[in-house]
């Protein structure tokens, strides 16, 4: 639901000055256009569209936030319209687009007293503590004069440093008097971006503060808890309410890539973010999966990413918002099954994936009887194995203890020790990524069978090494119940 938040305006008085106030809004991507074609210009000769963009240049060249320029006029009160009192904010909710203009009232509404200014901001309720701003207006007083200088405070007021402010309202902050800042409530002599202002900036669009980053690979797995001493998202976006504790990690992607992300927890209501290394949203999960657990399946460009495991401040679907939780990440679709080996004992350097699905979309572990599972996994061998001759297996391990193979007619017989565990299929030029189909449309009911859990093993062996079998040491594991 769109949140109408109103920016304070600035006022034409005198100002004692100066540390940055963010006022709880984020653009989502750390940048925004605003459309404009001002008319006119100020008795100094300088156009209103000049200083217009000059300040919004200001903001991009000296912040970590971008502002950039469409020019053509779109109308700051377009989707808004007086209310019953004629003030405060006005009715409606705008147009999706930022205008800036001069006007004789606040769309319908009267200006406070010896207001010059006003930014109208509409924001949408956000996930970590913050309102995504995703409109912003600057309508400025008709009624006062103005020109363009630079220097101390004249008569007549500066529209540049009064554009200066209220794009920082735009940005996202507040105002700020116990320091000196052109953020400050109130106009003054100050005609340019301040320390204050820009360190205010960076605080929301400039990256993660002191908070600790992990680096991550793709086809690993993360094994960790959100607990007391990690840091919280306020921390970590160094503003906003989100008191929920977050751990963050570092992904380098050289190349465009389709990443599997799945969050799983038993204990967390899991929600997964996946920002750019400024922390600007890129994608966000926190239920996909129908059990409270998290899953991203995306294509990202090259580039460097933060993944955020975090939780909910008070959960409201599953346990908590302590506790353990695992991270895959997958260039896959399937998710990764980490600990790979060989019958021999030695760490494998194969990557297998599989998974259990109802719908082709969402891995899950446990289905209802009358859900119809498809069973799926892939084996990416070691890249010294690639065009060899091999040989691959499947097991199948039920909660009784019972023993099943697949063999090479594709049914799964029982076996009395994994020695005995026949072939189910043969390759003379082992590739890069070998794809099976484990189980095809299973359905409990079918067998009358409403309690069961079952683990799949996949694995393969070199015609070199027959008796060394390569496979996942976590297994595809799921129940019917």
């Amino acid at each position: 639901m769109r949140r109408p938040v109103l920016a304070l305006a600035i006022l034409c008085l005198s100002f004692t000055a100066w540390s940055f106030n963010l006022d709880g809004n984020r653009w989502p991507e750390g940048e925004t256009t605003f459309f404009v074609d001002i008319p006119g210009a100020a008795p100094s000769g300088v156009t209103w569209n000049e200083a217009f963009e000059d300040s919004m240049a200001q903001w991009t060249d000296q912040t970590d936030f971008n502002f950039l320029l469409n020019p053509s006029y779109v109308d700051p009160c377009s989707g808004f319209n007086a209310n019953d009192s004629n003030e405060g904010f006005p009715d409606g909710g705008g147009d999706g687009l930022n205008g800036a203009d001069f006007t004789d009232d606040v769309c319908g509404n009267a200006y406070g007293l010896r207001v010059l200014a006003i930014t109208l901001s509409i924001a949408l309720p956000g996930n970590l503590g913050f309102a995504l701003v995703d409109q912003t207006d600057i309508v400025f007083n008709n009624s006062f004069d103005w020109d363009i200088y630079t220097g101390p405070r004249r008569s007549e007021v500066d529209f540049r440093r009064v554009a200066l402010h209220e794009l920082g309202h735009s940005v996202g902050l507040g105002h700020e008097n116990s320091a000196p800042a052109m953020m400050a409530s109130s106009i003054g002599d100050i005609d340019a971006l301040q320390t204050d202002d820009i360190t205010g900036a960076n605080a929301l669009y400039g990256g993660p503060g002191d908070c600790e980053i992990s680096d991550l690979s793709i086809n690993t797995v993360v094994d960790n808890a959100l607990e007391e001493g990690d840091c919280a998202v306020l921390e970590l976006y160094a503003g906003g309410q989100d008191t929920s504790f977050v751990d963050t990690y570092r992904l380098i992607l050289e190349e465009e890539t389709t990443l599997s992300i799945i969050m799983e927890s038993a204990v967390l209501d899991s929600v997964l973010i996946v920002t750019d290394d400024k922390l600007n949203g890129v994608d966000f999960d926190d239920d996909s999966t129908g059990n409270c657990d998290a899953l991203i399946n995306s294509t990202f460009p090259a580039g460097e990413y933060l993944i955020l495991a975090n939780t909910y401040d008070t959960p409201f679907k599953c346990n908590g918002n302590t506790g353990g939780y695992k991270i895959s990440i997958s260039d896959n679709a399937l998710p990764i099954l980490t600990d790979a080996r060989s019958a021999s004992g030695q760490i494998s350097k194969s990557i297998f994936h599989g998974g259990a699905t109802s719908d082709g979309i969402a891995y899950k572990s446990s289905f209802l009887p009358s859900e119809a599972i498809d069973v799926t996994a892939s084996i990416q061998p070691d890249l010294t194995h690639v065009g060899e001759g091999a040989t691959f297996y499947v097991v199948a391990l039920l909660d009784s203890g019972q023993i099943l193979a697949r063999n090479d007619s594709g049914k799964y017989t029982k076996i009395s020790k994994l020695a005995n565990i026949p072939a189910f299929s043969h390759t003379d030029n082992l590739q890069p990524e070998e794809p099976f189909t484990l189980i095809s449309n299973l359905k409990g009911e079918s067998f009358g069978v409403t309690n069961l859990a079952i683990s799949f093993y996949v694995g393969y062996s070199l015609d070199s090494e027959p008796s060394d079998i390569y496979f996942n040491g976590t297994a595809i594991s799921f129940s019917i119940e």
